[in-house]
């Protein structure tokens, strides 16, 4: 960052508008010839007076607000100012300072360039013609116009402004020589302490901060409302800070950083750059309710689309650090629409948010906009990711995306839970008993028998019953009498061949549920239920199968499954009044049950 004197002088007066020529159309008859020219002199006198009138208007209200710091303001009156009356050196001038405060530096270069060319005598054109070159980038050319006028006029102000632009050239010995020059013959001149200050902070291969605070401290002493010294002063101070290594010196730093701040706004409550400067140090410090205070002061001064673009950047992160995702959007997405190098940056704050706000393709989206900036992600950006792929459909990027989340952070239990059932919904079986053993080793929590059965699960699926039987067994001595697991140990060892064993377990099932007010308790039941009655069907054992069905309609008396196979029951009994009953039910819970259907109507209900 370089240092430089903010200076705004307007002139007293203006010069007068150049008179306007006047086009006569003569007429064929003399008397109307003279009556005519009559009304076209009072017409274009009036026109004149008028535009006059506008532009002295347009311009007064242009300095009235610059009075008040009102840029923005100023802004769009200098404008009907400079269109009525482009050739008003006067105006030009107003136009190139407004200019350059709203760091519009093309046009107040090309402003400022044209007054200094029409005056290079007046020692405000020289300095804004200055600034507006080493604003432009062409610290060389300014330098260049500064040391000519300093020959022939000797001025502190200059000499400061050509300090600065020799500062921006990189040309440091002789900007320290025209500090300490003008220094010498200036001493009671704040301007040449500041022009000394900028020198020793932009000394090089290293600043000299304390000696730069030195000079600042003593433009302060010569004036104590001297704004950019205290603005100076303050940047100083945090430049201290960010290369000290002890703490308490580095808070203390920071702590005069943010008291100089503090000066420059009760001295200039409109200052827009001290408003940006300290809410970014604000902001790069962590302390971010404050920075949004002060930035949106300076979005105040300077609305969206002028002044600093990086304000933006820095508001909108202050807001999304205070988990305002709304109020940082506006910000953020203004910066992204300005600043090409920062919209994945700003696409991985706003995928966050939506993550947060569950608005799933605008989250992907933002994860996908942000792929360039990847080194910034952090291990839960890819969980996240993955999470809103699921939910949006993508399930094969998900999985990918969701195995470097698992390899990069295995702890986030949660997502590694969510992450198995996916695997396992897609059939990928053993990847996702991988998952699972991961987060057993990284994880302990209630979920762990649930997690083992799952395991069980999958071996189930791949025809693994005795690795099966194993995980389900940890589950139950995990958590006891877990009835999820009791009901897939006894499946599984019906599957196997151990069908007394398998069969007792179910049992327990059953009657378990009988007692018990748990929905979960009973449906397993009812499952339980169905299994036996499976294969009590295969061996024709109605009436077991008519007992048992009548404990699963007490169980859930909506359940569809219980009434179909009391029906099925009763009929292989031959009872057809209580079998087309049974069928009746089923059609009221299902009317399109298919197999009711056909039986009742065979039995000619």
């Amino acid at each position: 960052m370089s240092l430089s004197i903010f200076a705004a002088r307007f002139p007293a007066s203006r010069r007068d508008i150049p008179p306007q020529n006047r086009l006569l159309h003569p007429l064929r008859h003399p008397m109307l010839a003279m009556i005519s020219a009559r009304t076209t002199v009072l017409i274009a006198l009036t026109a004149i007076l008028t535009t006059v009138t506008m532009v002295a208007d347009d311009f007064s209200k242009a300095k009235e607000a610059i009075k008040e710091r009102e840029w923005v303001a100023a802004l769009g009156h200098i404008r009907k100012a400079v269109a009525s009356s482009p050739q008003d050196m006067d105006v030009l001038v107003v136009a190139a300072r407004v200019y350059l405060e709203l760091d519009i530096r093309d046009t107040a270069l090309t402003y400022a360039r044209r007054v200094y060319e029409d005056d290079n005598e007046e020692e405000e054109r020289i300095l804004l013609y200055g600034e507006a070159l080493r604003e432009a980038g062409q610290p060389a050319e300014a330098s260049t116009m500064l040391r000519k006028a300093l020959k022939k006029r000797d001025d502190v102000d200059v000499s400061l402004e050509l300090v600065n632009a020799l500062v921006a050239a990189d040309s440091l010995r002789s900007a320290e020589l025209v500090a300490t020059t003008a220094r010498d013959k200036h001493s009671s001149s704040a301007s040449a302490y500041i022009a000394l200050g900028n020198i020793y902070f932009s000394s090089k291969p290293f600043p000299v901060f304390e000696l730069a605070v030195q000079n600042y401290e003593e433009a302060i002493k010569l004036d104590k409302s001297y704004v950019m010294a205290y603005f100076n002063l303050a940047i100083c101070y945090w430049k201290m800070a960010n290369r000290e290594s002890d703490k308490d010196l580095k808070a203390e730093y920071v702590k005069r950083s943010f008291e100089a701040w503090d000066n420059v706004t009760d001295l200039d409550p409109k200052n827009a750059r001290a408003w940006y400067e300290q809410g970014k140090i604000l902001n790069l410090v962590g302390r971010y309710a404050q920075a949004s205070q002060a930035l949106l002061r300076y979005r105040e001064l300077r609305p969206l689309g002028t002044g600093e673009n990086l304000a933006s950047w820095y508001l909108g992160e202050s807001y999304f650090k205070q988990n305002k995702c709304d109020s940082a959007k506006i910000h953020l997405d203004d910066v992204a629409s300005r600043v090409d190098s920062l919209r994945p940056h700003v696409a991985l704050m706003l995928a966050k948010c939506s993550f947060t706000s569950r608005q799933w393709k605008e989250c992907v989206k933002g994860y996908t906009d942000a792929t360039p900036v990847k080194s910034r992600w952090d291990n839960m950006d890819y969980w996240f990711y993955g999470v809103a792929l699921v939910v949006s459909g993508d399930t094969a990027n998900a999985i990918n995306v969701m195995a470097e989340a698992a390899d990069r952070d295995p702890k986030q239990c949660r997502f590694m839970f969510q992450y198995g059932i996916l695997l396992q919904d897609r059939a990928m079986y053993a990847r996702s008993t991988e998952i699972y053993r991961k987060r057993l080793e990284n994880c302990n929590d209630t979920l762990d028998p649930k997690i083992h059965v799952f395991i069980g699960n999958n071996f189930f699926a791949d025809s693994l019953l005795d690795s099966a039987i194993v995980s389900y067994e940890k589950a139950l001595a995990l958590k006891p009498g877990y009835p999820y697991a009791k009901t897939r140990l006894g499946e599984t060892y019906i599957a196997k061949g151990e069908v007394d064993r398998g069969e007792d377990l179910l049992d327990e099932i059953i009657e378990a549920a009988k007692t018990s007010t748990s929905p979960d308790e009973r449906k397993l039941a009812i499952g339980a239920i169905a299994r036996l009655n499976d294969r009590a069907l295969q061996e024709k054992q109605w009436s077991t199968i008519v007992s048992r069905s009548k404990v699963a309609t007490e169980l859930d008396p909506k359940s569809v499954t219980a009434w179909l196979y009391l029906a099925i029951g009763y009929q292989g009994l031959q009872d057809a009044e209580n079998a087309k009953r049974a069928y009746r039910e089923v059609l009221k819970l299902n009317p399109n049950n298919e197999a009711a259907k056909k039986n009742l109507k065979a039995l000619g209900g």
